[in-house]
């Protein structure tokens, strides 16, 4: 599988229903997607916390065209380059046969992705050895990503199919909880340990989103910290600016979190990653998916 088809088999599913909800043809809909998405540039940079309309199916399809995938193997070469927190991603699965991940802030389904190319890599090296199921928490605001989430997990589905055959003989099976959940406010629960116990947590670009209220963002983290089993890693993946890092790193010691690992990159998606596998999406849509970054870095985590 690669990132783009992935996506673009999602946007297929998905793109009749933008058409109807804004009463517009196919083509209409890919421009208004391109002028969405200089909305969304123009909003993150600058220096305010973004009120981008997620509610919106074509602010939801125009960030899954973009960038999802790019995101998405931000986050698996940033887990590839920390050994010890693949071989427990591995271990986990093949110990347990279950690997509980909570997405804070999950959005279109970038974890997703992410751990699907992952894990399949991992099989297909002998890495991973029994089936087991891969149970997503997703925790996000915006309740709708779970549109795009379904689509995708249908395409990697398929997938896993046409390679695989029989779902008995899946390396893995995903399964997901889709919890809407302001990040802020650890309040409107009476109870988070079912939310929050998981093996692995992923904040992918939930820092430099949420620029005023380190405070409520804290008490999250501090929570999920406290149910967490021992061992189980955090991953913080966002925009290397000093900034943010500090802030990132902040949340962790909070947490009481080890820090086990960080690093900065700025580089091209990988090799088998082509743009041009969106079809039309890529030609029709008037701006490109973003295919690399130019400065992300991750910290991870570990509780002890």
């Amino acid at each position: 599988m690669t990132y783009f088809r992935t996506v673009r088999a999602a946007l297929d599913a998905l793109i009749a229903g933008v058409c109807a909800h804004r009463n517009v043809s196919r083509a209409e809909a890919l421009q208004m997607a391109g002028a969405v998405l200089g909305n969304m540039s123009q909003q993150w940079r600058n220096g305010k916390t973004p009120t981008i309309a997620y509610g919106d199916p074509l602010y939801r399809f125009a960030y899954l065209f973009s960038h999802t995938a790019v995101n998405a193997n931000i986050c698996d070469s940033f887990i590839q380059a920390h050994p010890d927190t693949l071989n427990y991603l591995v271990s986990r699965l093949n110990q347990t046969e279950e690997l509980k991940v909570c997405a804070f802030g999950g959005g279109p389904g970038t974890e997703l992705l992410a751990l699907s190319k992952l894990l399949k890599r991992a099989h297909g090296l002998g890495q991973l050895q029994t089936h087991g199921d891969v149970n997503f928490t997703l925790l996000d605001n915006t309740s709708e990503w779970a549109e795009s989430w379904n689509a995708l997990e249908a395409a990697i589905r398929a997938d896993f199919t046409v390679t695989y055959g029989a779902r008995r003989d899946w390396p893995f099976t995903t399964s997901k909880s889709f919890q809407p959940f302001d990040m802020t406010n650890v309040g409107q629960f009476a109870n988070l340990v079912q939310l929050l116990s998981h093996d692995f947590y992923i904040l992918n670009y939930v820092v430099s989103e949420i620029l005023t209220n380190d405070t409520g963002l804290g008490n999250v983290l501090n929570l999920m910290s406290h149910h967490a089993p021992s061992g189980a890693r955090f991953l913080i993946v966002d925009r290397n600016q000093d900034d943010v890092f500090a802030r990132a790193r902040r949340l962790f010691q909070n947490a009481g979190l080890q820090e086990v690992f960080t690093r900065e990159t700025s580089t091209n998606m990988d090799y088998d990653e082509q743009a041009s596998d969106l079809g039309d999406f890529y030609t029709e849509i008037p701006r490109h998916p973003r295919v690399r970054w130019n400065g992300a870095f991750c910290l991870i985590g570990v509780k002890p």
